[in-house]
Order: structure tokens, then C-alpha cells, then sequence
């Protein structure tokens, strides 16, 4: 007869790695992982044109600045120190029965997106709607920095009366840095946190979520 061959029972991986963890003090989920303390999200903002219709210019600096707190009647501070631009969403209105219907578009203005234009009109009593998306590679997708060409232009907007605006943002709250100037209010109250218009202070596509800024 042969020799038997004597089982060679390993048994599961794990035990012996887990044997060997304990063996030396624990496991590697003590040790704790990398912390960021900049809080990081994702909002969606809305706007609405009331009777005012036209084309508006949204720049970087637009962005960085629609939600600031007062630290006088005649001072703010930025609450977000960064911001990246997810999508815009437009809804206009279909004019009175009989008159000619209504336009709503956005237009990419940032680099490497070639005056990119998307656009609707009104059929009857279905306002015209449109949602688009920075176009992939183009600087519309970059995070917005405060003091970072605040000046650039992002997208244009041409509405009409009556409608609703929303723009979908990730964020990033001031964290130990100084926080950054905002617009100079007219007669804002100390302590008070306000929403500014899309189109800067005193604009006309005004914050449908926040006290629109004095």
C-alpha cells in the first residue's frame, strides 16, 4: 500500500492574517484615516426673472457670491470659498394665446466650450425648458476659487418674464483661511445671512431660497 499523503489543511487566509492582527495590537482599521476637515456639498439654487426678460452674463464671481453674511448695514463675507457649476435648468413661460411664443437659452462661454448654445421655445401652454451641462473638457467644469478669474464669464442666459432659474453647484464652506469680501449692501442687518441675485447685487434674477441682499 502507499504512503498517505498527510492532509495539509490550511484552513481560511483570514484567520491566520486576523490571528497575526491581534497578535500585534489590532487591526489596520485603528489607525485613523486621512481627515479633510472642508466641508464639501452639493446645492441646487433657485432663481426666478419676475417681469424682467433679457440676456444676463453669469461670471465666476456671480457664483462665488450668492449666499453672504452681513457683517454690517454696508459689509459682507463670502460663505463659499470655492464652487463648481453641475448644471443649469430653465423654464419660461409660454406667452398670452396669440402672441409669439417664448425663447429660453444658455449659452457656454467658458474655454474650450465654442459659444456652445442650447435652446427651447414655448409650443402652446408648455413653456419652453431647457437643462444642460458644462460641456465635457471646457473650464466650465473647473472649481470657481475666490480671487481666481472671477471676472470670467461662464454661461449667458436669455429669458424671458416669469422664469424660474436653477443652478446646481458643489461647494466648499470657508474653513481657516480669512474669509473673502462679498458686495457692499446698502442697508443689510449685522449677523444676517443673505442670497444675492444671479446676476450680482441688485440684479434681476432674483433668489427664490434667501433674503435677497439690500
Amino acid at each position: 500500500m502507499g504512503r498517505r499523503r498527510k492532509s495539509k489543511n490550511k484552513g481560511p487566509r483570514g484567520a491566520r492574517r486576523g490571528g497575526r492582527q491581534r497578535a500585534l495590537g489590532g487591526s489596520s482599521s485603528m489607525i485613523p484615516p486621512p481627515y479633510v476637515p472642508t466641508m464639501r456639498l452639493s446645492h441646487k439654487f433657485r432663481f426666478e426673472s419676475g417681469i424682467y426678460n433679457g440676456v444676463f452674463a453669469i461670471s465666476r464671481k456671480n457664483l462665488l457670491n450668492l449666499v453672504q453674511l452681513a457683517t454690517s448695514t454696508t459689509t459682507t463675507v463670502r460663505i463659499f470659498e470655492a464652487v463648481k457649476l453641475k448644471s443649469v435648468e430653465v423654464w419660461t413661460s409660454p406667452p398670452a394665446l396669440g402672441t409669439a411664443p417664448a425663447n429660453v437659452s444658455v449659452e457656454w462661454l467658458g474655454e474650450n466650450s465654442p459659444s456652445t448654445v442650447v435652446s427651447d421655445t414655448s409650443m402652446g401652454v408648455r413653456p419652453a425648458h431647457v437643462r444642460t451641462k458644462p460641456p465635457p473638457s471646457s473650464s466650465n467644469r473647473w472649481w470657481c476659487i475666490s480671487g481666481s478669474m472671477e471676472t470670467d464669464t461662464l454661461f449667458q442666459l436669455s429669458v424671458g418674464p416669469n422664469s424660474v432659474i436653477d443652478v446646481t453647484l458643489d461647494l466648499r464652506l470657508v474653513e481657516s483661511e480669512p474669509p473673502t469680501a462679498g458686495d457692499a449692501p446698502t442697508a443689510a442687518v449685522n449677523g444676517t445671512l443673505y442670497g444675492n441675485c444671479l446676476d450680482g447685487i441688485l440684479g434681476q434674477l432674483i433668489p427664490a431660497d434667501y433674503n435677497k441682499l439690500p
